[in-house]
């Protein structure tokens, strides 16, 4: 199997940097919606019921984003504590001279977790770990309840920004909505207005990448691709929609986006797949 799997490297400080970079700007983002909320116009008004089912949605969205998560980051997508000795002999896997082990098909070296990574899509800087065969899944849900909390956030900061806007002209609004550090370096806006406009950009911005994400990723799930596939336009693991989704998302895989402690084992273990030969070769 081989040593060097830099395990300290890995879970070291600098794959720890952008999980505390992301951390602070989700920081930032919720001490200012509670700024907003409790000092500034605060929410559109709303009646009991209404109000009552938009907390509902917001507590809804916080837990599965939390819990998303705590999944994505727990769940070690890599070959490490994995057997895999001898298991490739004969079968034309490929060897990783970084960790001194053959590694199975769909498989590859990541230079920022210093290991390789089972079913590896690519590397997620915002969150310092790959995204592989055990954290797919947190991760697809990740991109869709991000959206949804991003957006939310967006509508309840909607007022605050609306009066905001409404108090100058409309080309300070559009250099303060494009070039809010500029305004802020040129003393045109308080240190408050700018917090608000940049908060607002990127969490807009925010919606609108994991919006993007997730299409994106969709359409790979679909197709049974990882993005390296995608990108060299291999087809060789698709079985079909119904059978991609539980390959990536296990058989409860249309619930699964609901809550992220729901169980749905993922079938094989990352190393051995189908594909569509062998669906061939079953079908005759």
């Amino acid at each position: 199997m081989g040593q060097p799997w830099a395990a300290g490297s890995a879970e070291g400080a600098p794959a720890r940097l952008p999980l505390v970079l992301t951390a602070l700007w989700a920081a930032v983002v919720s001490l200012e919606l509670a700024y907003v909320l409790v000092l500034g116009p605060g929410p559109p008004p709303l009646g009991p019921l209404a109000r009552a089912l938009q907390l509902a949605l917001a507590a809804f969205q916080l837990l599965n984003l939390l819990g998303n998560v705590g999944l994505f980051l727990r769940s070690d997508p890599s070959i490490r504590g994995v057997m895999l000795a001898g298991r490739g002999l004969g079968q034309g896997w490929a060897y990783c001279y970084q960790c001194q082990s053959q590694v199975p098909p769909r498989s590859g070296h990541c230079s920022a977790c210093r290991i390789c990574i089972l079913r590896r899509d690519h590397h997620c800087r915002l969150l310092g770990r790959c995204v592989g065969f055990r954290n797919y899944r947190p991760f697809l849900c990740l991109l869709l309840h991000g959206a949804g909390v991003l957006l939310h956030i967006s509508v309840l900061l909607g007022p605050a920004l609306s009066a905001l806007l409404r108090a100058h002209s409309l080309l300070h609004t559009a250099a303060l909505l494009l070039l809010p550090w500029l305004m802020l370096l040129t003393g045109r806006v308080s240190l408050a207005q700018f917090t608000l406009a940049f908060v607002m950009d990127t969490c807009v911005a925010g919606a609108l990448l994991c919006g993007a994400g997730l299409l994106f990723h969709g359409m790979l799930l679909l197709r049974g691709q990882t993005t390296w596939e995608w990108a060299r336009g291999q087809h060789s693991y698709d079985l079909g929609p119904c059978h991609n989704l539980q390959a990536a998302l296990g058989p409860r895989w249309a619930l699964v986006w609901l809550w992220p402690f729901l169980a749905s084992p993922l079938p094989g273990d990352g190393i051995t797949f189908h594909t569509t030969a062998d669906v061939g070769l079953m079908a005759s």
